[in-house]
C-alpha cells in the first residue's frame, strides 16, 4: 500500500450522463480515487502532447545560440520546474495578498 498524500476537496460540474455512468460503474468508496487517477492521466496526456509539439518545433541541428539540444532541453526543464513553483515553496510576507516574485537564474 502506498503512502497517502494530503487531499483537498474539489468541486466541479460534469454532464449528467457522465455522473450517472460513474455512479453505475464505480463504487462510492472508490470514486474520488477513480476521478483523481483519470484527471492525472488526462493531465499527463496534455503534457506529452505539449512536449511533442515543442520537440517538433525545435530547430534542426544546433540552435542560433550554439547550444546543444541537451542544453536547450535542460534550460526548458528548468523553466518548467520554476513555473510549477507553488506558494508553499515560497515564504510569504505578512500581506498574504501581495504577489510573490521568484527570480530565476539561467
Amino acid at each position: 500500500m502506498g503512502i497517502s498524500t494530503p487531499k483537498e476537496r474539489a468541486t466541479f460540474s460534469i454532464a449528467a450522463e457522465i455522473k450517472s455512468r460513474l455512479e453505475d460503474e464505480v463504487p462510492k468508496s472508490e470514486r474520488s480515487r477513480f476521478a483523481e487517477k483519470a484527471i492525472a492521466q488526462a493531465l499527463r496526456a496534455v503534457a506529452v502532447k505539449r512536449l511533442k509539439k515543442m520537440l517538433d518545433e525545435l530547430p534542426r541541428g544546433a540552435s542560433a545560440k550554439g547550444e546543444s539540444a541537451t542544453d536547450f532541453l535542460r534550460l526548458q526543464r528548468m523553466k518548467w520546474t520554476a513555473a510549477r513553483l507553488t506558494l508553499s515553496n515560497v515564504r510569504r510576507s505578512e500581506n498574504r495578498d501581495a504577489p510573490v516574485f521568484v527570480k530565476l537564474r539561467h
